[in-house]
């Protein structure tokens, strides 16, 4: 449906990258989600590999500025670092669950709202 990426923006230094980091994320659950968003990272030139909380609700890219420039460029909806995300999350979750309930698995460990770092 949509990648959105965040405005968390904080600075930061990750290995030996300087940087202010933000957020690429998809609101689709499930694998669905999880390709929409190595895809559309494909596309800003982010390995696959780079991917952080992999199969979970909070499965998502980090990004420096510049990244998030671009994919804003290419279409990325901007949101709001905080409730904005913990709602994207949050729904996502509820999806998983009404899975379970219907008998689908989805790996989903019940956790914190967000599970987004402020790295």
């Amino acid at each position: 449906m949509t990648i959105h990426v965040d405005d968390m923006q904080l600075p930061a230094r990750v290995g030996r990258m300087d940087g202010v980091w933000s957020h690429l994320l998809s609101d689709l659950p499930g694998a669905a989600g999880h390709d929409e968003l190595v895809a559309f990272a494909a596309r800003l030139g982010i390995e696959a590999r780079w991917i952080q909380n992999e199969g979970t609700a909070t499965e998502h890219f980090d990004l420096t500025e510049p990244l998030r420039q671009r994919a804003l460029a290419l279409g990325a909806v901007p949101v709001r670092y905080g409730r904005a995300v913990a709602a994207i999350t949050r729904a996502k979750r509820e999806h998983e669950a009404s899975g379970q309930a219907s008998g689908q698995a989805s790996g989903q460990a019940p956790g914190p709202a967000t599970g987004f770092s402020g790295r």
